[in-house]
């Protein structure tokens, strides 16, 4: 079995193998990125010598995944990511993202460096981080009607036609305020570099245990984003119709008074990363952050 997880929030730590059995690892793939089939094909050839490959699913699929990986490795973008944390369930496992998409903090490896760092890792020496998840619900009429759990973040944006949304935030039973706008986001820090990025929010390290709520859009200038500490439960009360995603994938039709909870997860996403990439280098190649301005 693989070490259970017992580090603090994005701290680095050794990927631990089985050594008395081969390692079990899964290999996915997103079909529309080009080269995903032909790589997949090249380490599952590599790996045979090494751990036993249950499989190669070059497929967009949704289904709880069955087999029993000590290790996943996933060809695409960030969004097969995300999709990998929700198939996976309880499973804690390291989990090694393999960039084909555009901008790829999750999916953290280059085509290039795969080999490279698939063999660091079947050696005892691979790097992977712990990302905090947070876990998510929706309770209308007093039932609850969706329950999950994200890695990056969940969104209520305004119903189409509508002008706007309005969104109550209560933090521990204690109200925050109303925001108004096209919508509103609670993102991990995991997620802080994705949609709440672009719609204003900060960017945290994933070692930062923290929520961001960042309005989209909002009404008035005043409403700015806000960070929480990671071990608040965060409520959310819809007022009018409104759409509902989770990490991009789970869309739900939010009604008038529909509450969405937003609490710690104890679950992890265990993330392989590249020890020539860490965090900031990520940042500085994919964003090309705090680079100086170009001549004229």
């Amino acid at each position: 079995m693989t070490r259970q997880n017992k580090s603090k929030n994005g701290q680095q730590e050794r990927v631990v193998l089985p050594q008395s059995r081969w390692p079990r690892v899964l290999l996915l793939g997103d079909p529309a990125k080009p080269r995903v089939k032909e790589l997949a094909e090249e380490l599952e050839e590599f790996l045979l010598e090494y751990a036993d490959v249950l499989g190669v699913e070059v497929a967009r699929r949704v289904q709880p995944i069955q087999h029993k990986a000590d290790l996943v490795v996933v060809l695409g973008g960030d969004g097969a990511l995300l999709a990998t944390s929700h198939r996976m369930g309880r499973r804690q496992v390291p989990v090694m993202g393999i960039n084909f998409g555009s901008v790829g903090f999750l999916a953290a490896v280059a085509p290039q460096r795969a080999r490279a760092v698939l063999t660091q890792v079947l050696h005892g020496e691979g790097i992977c981080e712990n990302h905090t998840m947070m876990h998510a619900s929706i309770r209308r009429d007093g039932k609850i009607t969706m329950d999950t759990h994200i890695l990056n973040d969940v969104s209520i944006l305004r119903a189409w036609g509508s002008a706007m949304v309005e969104v109550d935030l209560t933090v521990d039973r204690r109200p925050v305020c109303t925001y108004r706008g096209d919508g509103l986001i609670v993102s991990t820090s995991t997620g802080s570099t994705a949609y709440s990025l672009a719609a204003g929010g900060p960017i945290m390290t994933p070692r930062v245990d923290a929520w961001v709520v960042t309005p989209v859009a909002p009404y008035m200038l005043g409403m700015r984003p806000l960070v929480l500490p990671g071990e608040r439960t965060a409520t959310l009360t819809v007022r009018g119709h409104a759409g509902f995603t989770a990490d991009g994938h789970e869309e739900y039709h939010l009604q008038p008074g529909d509450k969405i909870r937003v609490a710690p997860s104890n679950r992890r996403f265990r993330l392989v990363v590249d020890s020539q990439a860490n965090f900031f280098e990520r940042l500085r190649s994919k964003l090309h952050w705090a680079e100086p301005p170009g001549p004229g």
